[in-house]
């Protein structure tokens, strides 16, 4: 009865939301190990606030790594990390994306891939 879609969360990027587990996010990124540990801990958690009035403050976005990245890099990369895909496909036209959001995550093997690719050239 434990149905594992029950654990899956909605990350918003760019408007679109990407369905992803939340035990396969936490287990392959830094980043949300942290928010997730953040609110368990914290009822009142900055990450949970859904706050309307908050028009005032413009640098939300700055705050927010999801905000830096492109639906297209994040989805392949839960694709990836979920295993529906088993490569990243990565190209010189797109490793710089994954590299940047590899890194505002803190993804530490997804930042690995693209540092071999780079490598080999």
């Amino acid at each position: 009865d434990n149905d594992p879609k029950d654990d899956n969360i909605l990350l918003e990027v760019e408007g679109q939301h990407i369905e992803v587990n939340e035990k396969c996010l936490v287990e392959n990124s830094i980043h949300f190990s942290r928010i997730f540990e953040d609110i368990s801990l914290h009822a009142d958690s900055e990450y949970l606030t859904e706050d309307e009035d908050e028009e005032e403050d413009e640098e939300e976005d700055t705050d927010n790594p999801l905000a830096q990245i492109s639906f297209d890099t994040m989805k392949t990369l839960v694709n990836y990390i979920s295993k529906v895909q088993t490569d990243l496909q990565l190209s010189e036209g797109n490793v710089k994306d994954f590299q940047k959001t590899a890194r505002l995550l803190n993804f530490p093997a997804i930042e690995k891939t693209c540092q071999r690719f780079v490598e080999k050239g």
